[in-house]
C-alpha cells in the first residue's frame, strides 16, 4: 500500500516536472480574416496551460486584461479561461475595426514571452454601377454612336467598395474587351471606372455589351452584379420640307391653312416640329412637336392647320428636325416659311361718331360750317377711302393722310368740310357716310352720320278765347298757342299776368308746327290780368301772342252781423233790434235777399227790411228785423242770399244761421217695456231735445243704484244703455234722467228677464244617511225659473217615469213656495234608487238627481261559480288569496273562519275590506265590497274550507270557499256570437275560475259541413276574439277552453253560428246605355261563370292529391286522456291535446298583449322538477310530425312532445325547449333525448336559457328530443 502511494506520487511530479520544462505555447494561433461589414467574427487564441497572463492589442495599443473591454463595448473576449480559451470577438464589423491585433502572453516561470498577429479586413459590396455616369433604371441603357465618329469611349463606373472592385467587358457572345481601368478612393472606400473605346460601325448597331463587376463580396451567379447597354449607330435626317402654301399671294384673314412638313432617312427618324417667329422678332415659340412615322417611305412627317388672323401677317413658320445624330453635335435642320396676309380695314369712324352703335345725328346751326374727319383701322393691302352724302360721292379736302398701323398694315384718314359750298338748311336730314373698301378681299366697312340742321320758325297764334265771351269764376279755361316752322320745333309757354301756367305741349312734325294748350281755372283775382303765350327755337329771337280775360264772380264773403245773437235767443224778448247781412266785392254788383226755413223745411217771408240792397266801396249791405221770438223759432235756417242777373242763367250764393231758443229736455217717445232671454245682450237709446247743450243722461238699476260703465257687462253713451250678457238680477223697473242748464227730465222703462229653470236645492238618502225600511221620507227641489210653472214638475226614479212604476210605494206631490216635495210612507228596499226632479219652460230645462238609499243585510255574491274556489301550489312558501264578494248597508263586518274558528290577523293569515264600485252605472244604492284573506306560506294543510261570515245591524251572512293546490281550470261560460259579418264573426265569453295559475284561452270551429277544426289561440287578458277570414253564408260550430300553462279545461258546449249571405255595398257605375245593358249583364255572368269553373276544377285536383298525399303519411296513434284534481295526476302527459295553431305560424312577441308565438309557461315552481315526465316519441316520429305540420287538424286531438322547427326557435327566442301540451316546458332538469342528434351540446337545453335568453353560440339547426329526468 506505501509503495503503491510512493509510486503515483514520483509519477505525478514527473509529468509536473516535464510540462514546465516544455515552456507555453499556442494551441491555437490567431490568423487573418477578412469579413463583410456588419458580421460578427471571432479572432481565435487558445493557449496551451499553465501559462502567464494573456492580453489583446489593436495596432499596438493594450487593450487591457479585462475579458470585457468596457472601453469597446463591441468587443469582447469569450472562451473558457480555464481551457486557456482567449478568443477574441467583434460584434457588427465596422470599418473602424480593420487593422493588426495581438495576442500577447507575458513570460512564465522560465517560458518567454508569446505573441502572434492577425490582420483583420473590412470587406465592402459595391453600393452601385453606373453606365456613363446614368442614374440606374429597370430599363436596358442606349448608348449612342455617330456612324461618323472616329472613336467612341463609354464608362463604367462602381463606387462603395472595399477592396476596389474589377471590372470585365463582355458582349453578347461572351467575349472579354480591354478596357482602361482607373481607381480612386472616397473617405475609405474606392471608386473604380473601366473606359471601353469603340470604334463605330454599323456591325455594332444593336450589339448588347455587359460591364461585370468582380469583388470579394459577390461569390455566386444569383448574386452577381452588372449591367448592360445597347448601342446605337445614328445617322442625319434630310432637310425638311413645306408644302400647302405659296408665298406668291395673299391669305385671306380667317381662312383656314393646313402645312405640311416631311422630312426622310436617318437613324433613329427625324423628330419634326413647328415653330413661329413674329414679324420683327428673332424669339420662337412652339407651334406643335407631335409627327407620324411613315414607315414605308422611311420619313417623318407633322401637319398643323391655323385659321388665319392679321397677327400672322408677316410671321415667319419655321419647320424643325432633330434626332440623336444632330442632337450629339448640337445642330437641327430647318425650313422656313414667311405668310402674307390680307384684312382690314375692320372699321371706318368720323371723329366724333360713337363706335359700334347705329347711325348717330350731327347737328349744325345754320350759318356755321363743321369739318369731319374719317379714320380707319390698320388694313393690308392700302384701304380705299371716299365720302359720300345720301349714297353720292364727295370730294374730300386734301389728299389722304397714310400712316403705319399694327401687322405691318396701314391707316388712312380723310378730311371733309360741310357748309361751304350751300346753305346748311339744304342739308338737313341727309345721311354723311365715309366708306373704307380693301382692294385684295372687296371688305367694305361704312361710318354715317345724319345731319340735322337748326333754324328758326315763322309766326306764333292764340286760340280758344274771345272778347265776347263770358268767363265765370269757377269756370274751365282752355287755350291753345300754335307756333310754326322751325328745326327743331320751338318751346311754347304760358304766363297768366307774371305767373307761369303748366301747359300740355304737342309737336306737329308733318306740319312743320308746335302746338301748346293750357287748362286752368278762372278766379276773380284772373279778372282784367293778360294771358300771354311765348315761343322760341333754340336761341333763335323769342315770339309772343296775348289776350285780357274779363272774369264775372259772386262775393267771396258773407256774413250777419252780431250773429251770436241769433244763437242765444229767448221767448218774449222783442228788444233784439236790427240785423245787417254784408258782403265783399263781385263783378257785377250782387242783389241782397233775407229768407227764413222752419224745422218743417217751409221757407217763410217774415223777415222786415229797413233798408234796400246798397254797394259802397265794394261793399253790399242789407239791414232786416226778426219775427217775434217764440219756441217755434229754435232750430230755424236765417239766410242770407246774394243774386247776379246775367246774361246766362243767374248765379247764387248764400250764408245760412241756425236760430236756437233756450229751454230744458223734454223725451221722445219710445217702448217703455222689454223682453229679454239670460244670457243675451240688450241695448235702448232714449232721445231728449234741449237748449242749450250738452244733455247729461243719468241711469238707475232697479234696485235704485246708479250705473255706470263696466267693459265686461255695461256700456253707457249718453242716452244709449247696453247690457252684455243679461242675467236674473237685471229684471225691474229702469230710470233714465236728462239734465241742462235751463232744468231736467225724466223717464221709466221696464226689463223683463226670461229665463230657464234652475234647481237650487235638493234633499235626499245618500249612504251616509240611508233610510229604514218602514219608514217615511221626503225627497224635495227647489226651483227658479222665468216663466215657472211648477205642476209641471216631473219625477223620475231610475230614469223611469215615476207615473208608470206601478209597484212599490204610493208616492204623494206638495207644492210649497218654489220648492216641489215628493213624500213616500212605509218605505221598502225596492224603493231604493237614484230619483230625479225635471222641469222645463220655453227657455230651458233642468234636471237634478236625488239619491234614496235603504239600509239593507248583508248580502254575498254567488253568481260566479268560480268565486266559490281558490288554488296555490303547497310547498313554495307562497301566499294565497280567497275573496268574498260582499253588498251591504251598512258597511258590513267580516270574520274568517277555518274549521269553525275564527281566523285572527297575524302572520299567516291578514284580512282586508276594499269597497268595489258598480262599473255599469254612475250610481248604485248598494255598497259593494271584496273581503280579502291572505294566508301566507302555503302548505297542504292549508288546504281546506274556509267560512267567510258577514254580518251588520240588520242581518248576517255566511259562505264557503275551498282552498286547493293548482287544478284544471274550469271551462269559460256564457260563449256567445255578439256581431257577424260576411266573412267574420267576434265571439265573447266569461272566464271560470283559472285554477290558481294566468289562464288563456283557445277557440276550436269547424263548418257544419265538415268534420276538421281550426284553431286560433286568443292573446291573453282578452275574453272577446274576431274569428277572421271565414265563407261567406255559412255555418260554423265554436267551443272553447282555458288553460292555465299547467291544464288544459275541457272544451264548452259548442254553439252554432253563421256569418252573413250580404257582401258590403259597393257604388254601382253604369257603363252602357239602358238599351245595351242587359247585354253587358249576361257577358259578364257567363265569363264569371267560366273562370269560377275553372277554378273549382283546379281546386278539386289540388284537394284529391292533398288527399292521397296526406293518407300515405297520416299516423295513426291511439287515444287516451287523463286528468285528475290532485298535483301528481294534473301533470299527467295528455298526448292527445292539438298542437296550438301559431306554432307553426310566425307571430312575433308583442309587448302590449304579451303574445308570444304559442302559449308558455309564465310560472315555475320548484314542484314542477319533481314530477314524473317521460316522452314515449321515437326521433322518426318526431321528424315525421315535425314536417307534416298543418293548420288543419283530424277531428280527434293530437298532441306529442314535438321538437321545434329552427325558425319557429329563433324566433321565440329558445331554440333547445321541448315543447308540452305546445307549449315550453319549464322543467331544470332536461336532458337530450338518446335519439337526439349527436353533434348537439346537452348542456344547451336548460331551464335557465330558456328564461333568461340565448347565447350567440346556442342556436342549433336540427330536431332534438328532451325528456324531464
Amino acid at each position: 500500500m506505501a509503495l503503491s502511494l510512493l509510486l503515483q506520487l514520483f509519477i505525478f511530479y514527473s509529468i509536473l516536472y516535464l510540462s514546465n520544462s516544455q515552456g507555453q505555447f499556442y494551441e491555437v494561433k490567431p490568423h487573418d480574416i477578412s469579413a463583410a461589414i456588419g458580421s460578427n467574427i471571432t479572432i481565435p487564441c487558445v493557449i496551451a496551460p499553465p501559462h502567464g497572463d494573456v492580453q489583446w492589442t489593436k495596432d499596438g495599443l493594450a487593450l487591457g486584461y479585462d475579458r470585457q473591454l468596457p472601453a469597446f463595448p463591441s468587443w469582447s473576449i469569450i472562451g473558457d479561461e480555464n481551457r486557456g480559451e482567449f478568443n477574441f470577438f467583434i460584434e457588427s464589423l465596422k470599418l473602424d475595426d480593420e487593422g493588426v491585433f495581438a495576442c500577447e502572453v507575458s513570460p512564465y516561470n522560465d517560458a518567454p514571452a508569446l505573441k502572434q498577429i492577425a490582420h483583420v479586413r473590412t470587406l465592402v459590396r459595391p453600393e452601385r454601377i453606373q453606365i456613363n455616369d446614368r442614374p440606374p433604371s429597370n430599363k436596358t441603357t442606349v448608348v449612342t454612336m455617330r456612324y461618323d465618329e472616329t472613336i467612341h469611349q463609354i464608362n463604367c463606373r462602381v463606387d462603395g467598395a472595399r477592396p476596389a472592385a474589377q471590372i470585365k467587358w463582355i458582349n453578347g457572345s461572351g467575349q472579354e474587351f480591354p478596357a482602361t481601368i482607373r481607381t480612386f478612393t472616397q473617405g475609405r472606400l474606392f471608386s473604380t471606372v473601366s473606359t471601353l473605346a469603340l470604334v463605330p460601325s454599323l456591325s455594332l448597331h444593336k450589339n448588347r455589351f455587359t460591364c461585370d463587376v468582380r469583388h470579394e463580396t459577390i461569390n455566386n451567379d444569383t448574386d452577381k452584379l452588372q449591367t448592360s447597354f445597347d448601342i446605337e449607330i445614328t445617322s442625319p435626317p434630310s432637310i425638311p420640307t413645306i408644302r400647302g402654301y405659296p408665298s406668291t399671294y395673299f391669305l385671306i384673314n380667317g381662312s383656314r391653312l393646313t402645312l405640311s412638313c416631311q422630312t426622310r432617312d436617318g437613324n433613329p427618324l427625324g423628330r419634326l416640329s413647328w415653330h413661329r417667329y413674329d414679324s420683327g422678332s428673332d424669339t420662337s415659340k412652339l407651334i406643335d412637336n407631335s409627327f407620324v412615322i411613315l414607315n414605308q417611305q422611311n420619313a417623318t412627317e407633322n401637319n398643323i392647320t391655323m385659321i388665319i388672323s392679321p397677327s400672322d401677317n408677316n410671321a415667319t413658320l419655321s419647320c424643325n428636325v432633330i434626332n440623336a445624330y444632330l442632337y450629339s453635335l448640337g445642330q437641327k435642320l430647318q425650313t422656313n416659311l414667311t405668310l402674307q396676309v390680307a384684312f382690314g380695314p375692320s372699321s371706318v369712324q368720323i371723329r366724333g361718331n360713337t363706335p359700334n352703335t347705329n347711325t348717330s345725328v350731327t347737328t349744325l346751326t345754320e350759318g356755321t360750317t363743321r369739318q369731319f374727319t374719317c379714320r380707319t383701322t390698320t388694313s393690308n393691302p392700302r384701304p380705299i377711302v371716299v365720302w359720300k352724302l345720301d349714297g353720292q360721292i364727295l370730294m374730300g379736302d386734301v389728299d389722304p393722310l397714310e400712316e403705319r398701323g399694327d401687322y405691318t398694315g396701314k391707316i388712312i384718314q380723310l378730311v371733309k368740310t360741310i357748309g361751304l359750298d350751300k346753305p346748311l338748311r339744304e342739308y338737313h336730314r341727309k345721311i354723311l357716310s365715309c366708306e373704307g373698301r380693301n382692294p385684295e378681299t372687296g371688305q367694305i366697312v361704312v361710318d354715317a352720320t345724319r345731319l340735322n340742321i337748326i333754324y328758326d320758325a315763322t309766326s306764333i297764334e292764340m286760340h280758344g278765347v274771345t272778347k265776347d265771351k263770358v268767363i265765370k269764376a269757377g269756370d274751365k279755361i282752355t287755350a291753345e298757342c300754335i307756333l310754326t316752322g322751325g328745326n327743331p320745333l320751338g318751346k311754347i309757354t304760358w304766363f297768366k299776368g307774371d305767373e307761369l301756367l303748366r301747359s300740355e305741349y304737342v309737336s306737329e312734325t308733318n306740319g312743320k308746327y308746335a302746338l301748346s294748350r293750357v287748362e286752368f281755372i278762372a278766379s276773380s283775382s284772373d279778372n282784367n290780368l293778360p294771358l300771354i303765350c311765348k315761343g322760341q327755337v333754340e336761341t333763335f329771337p323769342e315770339r309772343t301772342a296775348s289776350f285780357s280775360l274779363n272774369v264775372v264772380f259772386l262775393p267771396t264773403e258773407m256774413k250777419i252781423i252780431d250773429s251770436t245773437i241769433l244763437s242765444n235767443l229767448t221767448v218774449g224778448n222783442d228788444s233784439l233790434g236790427e240785423f245787417e247781412c254784408r258782403t265783399s266785392i263781385s263783378n257785377p254788383q250782387a242783389t241782397l235777399t233775407i229768407i227764413r226755413q222752419s224745422n218743417d223745411g217751409i221757407k217763410h217771408s217774415d223777415i222786415q227790411y229797413k233798408t234796400s240792397s246798397t254797394y259802397l266801396n265794394g261793399i253790399n249791405s242789407i239791414k232786416f228785423m226778426l219775427p217775434q221770438i217764440d219756441l217755434s223759432l229754435h232750430g230755424n235756417l236765417l239766410t242770407c242770399e246774394a243774386t247776379l242777373d246775367i246774361d246766362t242763367s243767374p248765379l247764387t250764393k248764400q250764408v245760412t244761421y241756425v236760430l236756437n231758443v233756450n229751454h230744458k229736455p223734454h223725451f221722445h217717445d219710445f217702448d217703455a217695456f222689454a223682453d229679454v232671454k239670460e244670457s243675451q245682450s240688450f241695448n235702448i237709446t232714449l232721445e231728449a231735445s234741449a237748449y242749450p247743450m250738452p244733455i247729461t243722461y243719468t241711469w238707475f238699476h232697479p234696485s235704485g243704484r246708479q250705473l255706470f260703465n263696466d267693459q265686461s257687462k255695461i256700456f253707457i253713451n249718453q242716452g244709449q244703455l247696453s247690457l252684455i250678457s243679461v242675467q236674473k238680477s237685471d229684471l225691474g223697473v229702469y230710470r233714465c234722467v236728462a239734465t241742462n242748464t235751463y232744468g231736467s227730465a225724466e223717464v221709466n222703462f221696464t226689463l223683463n228677464v226670461l229665463y230657464g229653470p234652475v234647481i237650487t236645492r235638493t234633499r235626499g238618502y245618500s249612504v251616509s244617511e240611508a233610510a229604514m225600511p218602514g219608514s217615511s221620507v221626503t225627497l224635495l227641489c227647489g226651483i227658479d225659473a222665468n216663466p215657472v210653472e211648477l205642476n209641471n214638475v216631473k219625477w223620475f226614479k231610475n230614469n223611469e217615469s215615476l207615473s208608470s212604476i206601478t209597484n212599490g210605494v204610493q208616492w204623494e206631490k206638495r207644492i210649497e213656495g218654489n220648492e216641489v216635495s215628493l213624500i213616500g210612507k212605509s218605505i221598502r228596499r225596492d224603493d231604493a234608487g237614484q230619483y230625479a226632479c225635471e222641469i222645463s219652460n220655453p227657455y230651458g230645462n233642468s234636471r237634478a238627481t236625488i239619491p234614496l238609499v235603504i239600509q239593507y243585510a248583508p248580502e254575498i255574491d254567488r253568481s260566479d261559480p268560480s268565486r266559490y274556489k281558490a288554488a296555490a301550489d303547497s310547498d313554495r312558501l307562497l301566499t294565497a288569496e280567497l275573496h268574498c264578494y260582499i253588498s251591504s248597508v251598512p258597511r258590513p263586518t267580516v270574520t274568517w273562519l277555518k274549521n269553525n274558528e275564527v281566523l285572527s290577523s297575524s302572520s299567516k293569515y291578514r284580512s282586508v275590506l276594499n269597497e268595489r264600485t258598480d262599473s255599469t252605472s254612475s250610481f248604485s244604492p248598494n255598497l259593494l265590497f271584496d273581503a280579502v284573506l291572505y294566508v301566507t306560506n302555503i302548505t297542504k294543510s292549508d288546504h281546506g274550507v274556509y267560512q267567510c261570515k258577514v254580518e251588520n245591524s240588520l242581518g248576517t251572512e255566511t259562505t264557503d270557499i275551498t282552498l286547493t293546490g293548482l287544478t284544471i281550470p274550469d271551462a269559460p261560460n256564457q260563449v256567445r256570437v255578439t256581431n257577424t259579418s260576411h266573412s267574420s264573426l267576434l265571439i265573447s265569453w266569461m272566464p271560470g275560475f283559472d285554477g290558481g295559475a294566468r289562464q288563456t284561452f283557445q277557440i276550436r270551429y269547424r263548418l257544419s259541413s265538415d268534420t276538421r277544426y281550426s284553431y286560433e289561440d286568443v292573446p291573453f287578458g282578452e275574453h272577446k276574439f274576431d274569428l277572421k277570414h271565414l265563407l261567406l253564408a255559412s255555418e260554423y260550430y265554436i267551443s272553447l277552453r282555458s288553460n292555465n300553462s299547467h291544464h288544459l279545461s275541457i272544451w264548452t258546449d259548442e254553439i252554432l253560428a253563421s256569418t252573413s249571405r250580404y257582401l258590403p255595398s259597393s257604388p254601382s257605375y253604369s257603363f252602357s246605355s239602358p238599351g245595351s245593358s242587359t247585354r253587358f249583364s249576361l257577358t259578364v255572368i257567363v265569363i264569371v261563370a267560366v273562370f269560377g269553373l275553372f277554378i273549382l276544377l283546379i281546386n278539386i285536383v289540388l284537394i284529391s292529391l292533398f288527399i292521397m298525399k296526406r293518407r300515405r303519411t297520416n299516423v295513426n296513434s291511439d287515444n287516451s286522456s287523463t286528468t285528475g284534481t290532485n298535483e301528481t295526476e294534473a301533470n299527467t302527459v295528455d298526448i292527445f291535446q292539438p298542437i296550438p295553431s301559431n306554432l307553426f305560424f310566425d307571430r312575433p312577441y308583442s309587448s302590449t298583449t304579451n303574445a308570444y308565438p304559442f302559449n308558455t309557461y309564465q310560472r315555475y315552481e320548484d314542484d314542477d322538477a319533481k314530477r314524473p315526465f317521460v316522452p314515449s316519441y321515437s326521433s322518426a316520429t318526431l321528424t315525421r310530425l315535425a314536417h307534416n305540420h298543418n293548420r288543419l287538424w283530424p277531428q280527434e286531438d293530437v298532441s306529442s312532445y314535438l321538437a321545434l322547427d329552427t325558425s319557429v326557435r329563433t324566433k321565440a327566442c329558445s331554440p333547445y325547449a321541448a315543447v308540452k301540451k305546445g307549449r315550453f316546458s319549464p322543467y331544470d332538469n332536461v336532458r337530450l333525448h338518446p335519439y337526439s342528434p349527436s353533434n348537439l351540446d346537452s348542456s344547451l337545453v336548460t331551464y335557465r336559457s330558456f328564461k333568461d335568453g340565448i347565447g350567440s353560440s346556442s342556436i342549433t339547426h336540427d330536431c332534438i328530443r328532451a325528456e324531464l329526468v
